[in-house]
């Protein structure tokens, strides 16, 4: 066994599937269908899900979401 750290996330959020949390093996993750993990339910397809825009300052507007489509 062994550790392992995702080199898309950035604070929980996935950079490759854009405004997504960070969830290994997601659709769209790049290791989808390449490894097996140890929890059964992390190995069945999953959606990836919208990460909460996160607000600053209450003088700033919220947080600008992805430019591209996200796919869920």
């Amino acid at each position: 066994m062994s550790a392992w750290s995702c080199p898309h996330d950035l604070n929980g959020i996935c950079q490759r599937v854009k405004g997504a949390v960070c969830e290994p093996g997601m659709r769209g993750c790049e290791l989808e269908g390449k490894v097996r993990f140890a929890r059964d339910e992390m190995n069945l397809p999953r959606k990836p899900v919208k990460a909460k825009t996160v607000v600053k300052d209450k003088k700033m507007k919220v947080a600008q979401g992805p430019k591209r489509r996200v796919p869920f």
